[in-house]
């Protein structure tokens, strides 16, 4: 995982990016699962790196994993389980992992007795239902792994909100609605007539994953070949400050 995608990517300007492009290459699943090498997932493990598994339902059998994508809240989770069960508790720690890697554990898991599930930070999900409430659409629609992009224009010549580094451009997907809204602040101090008409949209991460995937079915634009997606700000904080080579996430 690249620690330094925030100094890569957020001084960068933006521009407009077309709605109509030359046709898309294939893009196969391991290739856009790929893009999430750079998105980090945190993890509770013993000292032995084995992850500790909690129960999915109570009075059931059925275990589950959690992957966070904010630390704080995987730090809360460890901070319980040390009070449950102080004999694993102390043996107990946050690691950090990239999302592509936490894929690879779900695809490769045999177990149907063991769950995963990926948890977004409490306020992506307030930020994702303010946004569909604004936008007249019911809670139900609410999407589990919440991402945040901008669009600017106006009516139907909308275009997607690109970065712009080292002559290429980027559609950049965020984990938290204020890390993007920070970004486009501060470009717009140069280019007054994005913050005018930049609109935020919130929409489900899997969906965007199963849009960039070429299939008989779906033939993707060109666009998904510039989508990258930005972590969090409190987890690239909590990667610098915290991260040791044997919490280091495998290639």
């Amino acid at each position: 995982m690249n620690q330094t995608i925030y100094q890569r990517l957020l001084p960068s300007c933006l521009a407009i990016s077309a709605l109509v492009t030359p046709p898309a290459k294939a893009l196969t699943e391991a290739q856009v699962l790929e893009r999430l090498s750079g998105v980090p997932v945190f993890t509770i493990t013993d000292d032995k790196g084995a992850p500790l598994l909690g129960s999915a339902k109570k009075g059931g059998d059925e275990q589950i994993l959690l992957f966070f994508l904010n630390p704080n809240d995987a730090q809360t989770m460890l901070k319980q389980v040390q009070t449950a069960n102080p004999d694993v508790g102390k043996k107990a720690r946050v690691i950090v992992r990239s999302m592509n890697d936490a894929y690879k554990v779900i695809r490769e898991n045999k177990d149907k007795k063991i769950a995963f599930q990926i948890v977004p930070s409490q306020t992506s999900l307030d930020s994702a239902r303010t946004l569909l409430t604004a936008g007249g659409k019911p809670p139900a629609q609410l999407p589990n792994v919440p991402i945040f992009f901008a669009v600017s224009g106006n009516g139907p010549q909308d275009g997607l909100l690109t970065i712009e580094q080292q002559g290429k451009q980027f559609v950049p997907f965020f984990f938290e609605q204020n890390d993007l809204k920070s970004m486009i602040d501060n470009a717009t101090k140069g280019q007054p007539n994005i913050a005018q008409t930049a609109k935020i949209q919130v929409t489900n991460l899997f969906q965007v994953l199963d849009s960039m995937v070429s299939t008989e079915k779906n033939k993707p634009s060109s666009e998904v070949e510039k989508f990258t997606f930005i972590p969090s700000r409190a987890a690239y904080e909590w990667i610098i400050k915290n991260q040791t080579p044997a919490s280091s996430p495998k290639k």
